[in-house]
């Protein structure tokens, strides 16, 4: 009788995880990432599904450098004024290499233009 009341308190107090869209509120409006994947081949696109004062809109490709939605019928978009874009492109930050440039392409080496300077020969 022991143990079964230790497992019915055990099963009682540990708590599961719960999957939480994460929402935000821009322009009066409830925006919620149901689901989102990036690009492994190019980071700045991702494929997500957003749901905006309860209406679920349709998987769409957000690509961040061009500033465009891809639809499933191919169709091109430019980002809507609604702010769903900006809430998926903030999701995740981008990449960087190890000189903390975001591009990946270090415009200068500790301020000097050229980190092993021409030694006049």
């Amino acid at each position: 009788m022991k143990k079964l009341l230790v497992l019915i308190f055990l099963w009682l107090t540990i708590a599961l995880p719960v999957q939480a869209a994460p929402c935000r509120t821009l322009n009066n409006q409830e925006i919620c990432i149901l689901t989102i994947k990036r690009s492994a081949k190019n980071y700045w696109e991702y494929r997500a599904q957003v749901q905006v004062d309860g209406e679920v809109r349709p998987l769409q490709v957000y690509d961040c450098r061009k500033k465009i939605t891809v639809q499933d019928n191919k169709v091109l978009e430019l980002f809507e004024q609604d702010g769903t874009a900006e809430v998926v492109c903030s999701f995740f930050k981008p990449p960087r290499d190890a000189f903390g440039v975001a591009s990946g392409k270090p415009r200068s080496f500790r301020g000097v233009s050229d980190p092993i300077p021409n030694l006049g020969r």
